[in-house]
């Protein structure tokens, strides 16, 4: 269904464009020579540094390739980086990013990341609060490899540094709107500057709506997209020259629907996967039903849907799927320049995050669960819950004077989180006695967890001989932890005041006081070969606290805090500037390995459309290859930047892994057991966890770790030149991203792969010679080329091909779409005054 376009943005930026063509604006001086690459800086050790002098992997996306490429979302910045791959969970809440293959995959509050957030010096408490709009950024540090030394616990695999816009010169106004052709929109503006010698500030707001690329045939909306608002503000104050107080408060709130999955098809599958015989046939919606219930025929659950169609974007739901949130805090940096030009440095935040996350867990717009004394379903299968999310952070930090042949930085941390949640799932009221195996798989709890972290962190890096230099670092950190839980299974309990727990032992568990220590560290040999060249090699190591799987399922055999996450990692790498200074090139190759890797597994049963989840800790994982970064200017103008990562995650020890489906694995006799003595109903593979046992297990002693493309490349290209007698230039860029296939589950499920594919974007446009105003259009998707990026989205998996619960089971696959899956063009206002 067309919608009309919402001119509101646009009379916004032709508002500002007219008023832009008489203002006056001072042109921004470059901070490299003409004819060379700008000089690019990361904050990854703690202290300002040029990127081609640290000795560490580091990607970075400077504030030109972020408005270059329209990046709005944390997803907009995976996509672009070859390092770093996104794991989309049912909600954003359950979201994770993964870096060098390695990431944690958690449906509970009881996990941290292997891949740590960090905005301005403060790390955000959960990974899943960083998927929102991304507002008034300058540049985006990927720092890959163990990161605990300096970043602490969450770092184990790696950060993400995100550093927003500084205050620098006289006030200066910018404001930007953005339209494209499937009715996203943007708007935002700031202000920023010095107001006199002592004080300056910088604000900014934003606002977002992106409806969604499917289409819910229920009531005619669009889902699938997400949206926000934000205000940002940095008033900074120098009482004295070497005193900078800078108070940071911030606000969002963000709507993302994304999770809605559409089906894309339905088959019926004979012969065996394990012998390389298996067919799968697609069929209609006639004759299937939901869970084989003759109530519920597949042809009034998914009317108007073409279920085979493998790009379908209609889906029917009457209950909102998604995550609605809002976020506020503050930081508070103090610094202080000492005589001798060392810095002192006090950093404070305090945020509040809280959301509503929803999901239709029946995947279609009718009542599919049968109330008590009733025959006829009369009521649909819902989930949903809330977080309170709070946090406080205290961190102090000394760093030497740049000068000299030893340079170092050392800290102090203290951290404490407090995470609540309330989850509702299914339906059961009483007079009905209720439990977990009740029809729709009833649940509700309460938790919370908590955790305080103190540290004390150095490091120090030391020339000691002409060019060749040492880098060591050290993190001691301990860690206190623990939970509450309680729940029952009456789903009209709806408030603590209304709550009746189950027993203690039962349904009602606690662990406190939960101490574990930990040391991490790193060590760097650097020999710079020429000015331009410089090689190194870096040995580290990371560490995550305990977890708790505080979910649905929690059982007294369970709950207990599982063992922490710790990692090593050694590469070896090298860095050069060329030609002088018109190519950078970065190239590193690495071995990282991880031990008692914390993963949620999650899982669904037969005729049961639930998603269980259960906690796991890995033995051993590991994950090797090698990236290369290299940006040049080829001619005047024309710069090409380039970024590949070779990845190779494996699961070297795990002799319990999970199983996956296999409907062709047919029972023996009246037995639940297989020819081979394999669970039927799984796969050939899959043997009981114990003799007699209907639970089964796999070894996946070498298995393929999912959720990484073996290779993953991006290229760019950039050309600014002048228009014959006109009073502004033009622009042209295109920008090519290429992943091979890569698996899905991690259970080794071979139905559950990627396909590998292609995207390429073109961009164009015109701005004046000082930057007064920018006017750029934008076709993302240049080729149309269809790609579904979750091949194992979940979805409806309860269909039968009969009237009954024995009849031949349906493989019903879904996708859930990226957002340039479908071709779309934008436009771009920008304008500086």
């Amino acid at each position: 269904m067309k919608k009309t376009i919402h001119l509101t943005p646009m009379a916004a930026a032709l508002a500002l464009a007219l008023l832009a063509m008489n203002a006056q604006a001072q042109q921004e001086e470059s901070a490299s020579k003409p004819g060379t690459l700008e000089t690019v800086v990361v904050t990854a050790n703690k202290r300002v540094e040029k990127l081609e002098s640290v000795p560490m992997s580091i990607s970075v996306m400077s504030e030109q390739e972020i408005q270059r490429t329209n990046i709005r979302e944390i997803e907009d910045v995976v996509a672009m980086m070859p390092s770093l791959t996104l794991n989309s969970g049912t909600t954003a809440a359950n979201n994770a990013i993964f870096m060098r293959g390695i990431g944690t995959v958690s449906v509970g509050i009881g996990v941290e990341s292997d891949v740590a957030v960090i905005i301005d010096d403060i790390p955000i408490a959960t990974q899943f609060q960083a998927f929102k709009d991304l507002a008034d950024v300058a540049r985006i540090e990927v720092l890959k490899g163990p990161q605990s030394t300096l970043f602490g616990k969450s770092a184990v695999a790696g950060a993400v540094n995100i550093v927003t816009k500084q205050i620098s010169g006289p006030m200066t106004y910018r404001a930007s709107t953005y339209l494209t052709n499937d009715h996203e929109w943007r708007v935002n503006a700031s202000a920023g500057g010095q107001l006199d010698e002592h004080f300056a500030l910088r604000l900014y707001a934003g606002k977002t709506r992106m409806p969604g690329n499917f289409h819910n045939l229920t009531d005619g909306r669009d889902v699938n997209g997400s949206g926000g608002k934000t205000f940002m503000a940095k008033l900074q104050w120098n009482p004295v020259d070497s005193v900078q107080v800078d108070l940071t408060p911030r606000y969002n709130y963000q709507e993302n629907s994304r999770g809605v999955t559409a089906v894309n098809g339905f088959v019926l599958r004979t012969g065996s996967a394990a012998a390389g015989n298996q067919v799968s046939t697609p069929i209609g919606l006639d004759g299937v039903y939901l869970n084989g219930n003759p109530l519920l025929p597949a042809s009034s659950l998914l009317a108007g849907i073409n279920v085979n169609d493998k790009g379908n974007r209609n889906v029917r739901r009457d209950f909102p799927t998604g995550l609605v949130s809002s976020d506020r805090g503050v930081g508070l940096k103090v610094s202080w320049t000492l005589p001798n030009q060392a810095t002192l440095m006090s950093i404070t935040s305090w945020s509040k995050y809280l959301a509503n996350d929803f999901r239709d867990q029946d995947f279609t717009d009718r009542p599919t669960i049968v109330a008590a004394g009733q025959t006829v379903p009369t009521i649909g299968n819902y989930q949903f819950g809330t977080y309170d999310i709070r946090s406080k952070t205290q961190e102090l930090r000394y760093v030497s004077p740049d000068s000299g042949t030893f340079k170092y930085v050392g800290g102090l941390w203290l951290a404490h989180n407090e995470i609540y949640r309330h989850f509702i799932r299914g339906y059961c009221v009483a007079p009905m006695t209720c439990n977990a195996n009740s029809p729709s798989s009833p649940t509700n709890y309460y938790t919370d967890i908590y955790n305080t972290n103190k540290s004390v962190f150095g490091q120090a890096s030391w020339e000691f001989a002409p060019t060749w230099t040492l880098t060591g670092g050290l993190r001691l950190n301990e860690e206190i932890s623990g939970y509450h839980y309680k729940r029952n299974y009456y789903t009209d309990q709806l408030d603590e005041a209304t709550f009746k727990p189950g027993p203690a032992g039962v349904d009602q568990f606690e662990s406190t006081g939960n101490s574990d220590r930990a040391v991490t560290g790193k060590l760097s040999i650097q020999k710079q070969i020429t000015p331009d060249w410089m090689v190194y090699t870096q040995a580290s190591t990371g560490y995550k606290g305990e977890a708790y799987d505080v979910t649905s399922g929690l059982k007294a055999s369970a709950a207990f805090p599982v063992k922490p996450e710790t990692s090593q990692s050694l590469e070896i790498g090298t860095k050069a500037n060329l030609f002088n200074n018109r190519m950078s090139l970065a190239a590193t190759a690495y071995l990282s390995d991880f031990f008692g890797y914390q993963q949620n597994v999650t899982y669904v049963l037969p005729n049961d459309p639930t998603i269980y989840s259960q906690l796991n800790s890995i033995p051993h994982i590991s994950t090797r290859g090698f990236e290369v970064d290299m940006n040049a200017l080829v001619a005047q103008n024309l710069t090409v930047n380039a970024a590949l990562a070779y990845t190779r995650p494996k699961i070297d020890k795990w002799a319990n892994g999970p199983c996956y489906s296999d409907p062709t694995n047919l029972a023996v006799g009246n037995t639940k057991y297989a020819a081979n003595g394999s669970i039927a109903g799984q796969n050939a593979a899959c043997f009981p966890i114990a003799p007699g046992s209907t639970t089964g297990v796999q070894n996946l002693d070498g298995g393929v770790f999912p959720g990484t493309p073996k290779i993953k490349l991006n290229i760019g290209a950039n050309y600014d030149f002048a228009i014959p007698q006109m009073p502004f230039k033009g622009f042209v860029n295109v920008n090519v991203r290429y992943q091979g296939k890569y698996s899905t589950n991690i259970n080794n499920d071979p139905n559950a792969e990627n396909d590998a594919y292609s995207i390429t974007d073109l961009g164009f446009g015109v701005r004046d010679s000082q930057d007064k105003y920018k006017l750029s259009f934008r076709v993302n998707n240049l080729f149309d080329k269809f790609y579904i990026p979750n091949a194992n989205a979940s979805g409806p998996s309860s269909f039968r091909a009969g009237p009954t619960s024995t009849s031949p089971q349906v493989s019903a696959s879904s996708w859930v779409p990226p957002r340039d899956v479908f071709r779309y063009f934008s436009v771009k206002l920008d304008v500086k005054f």
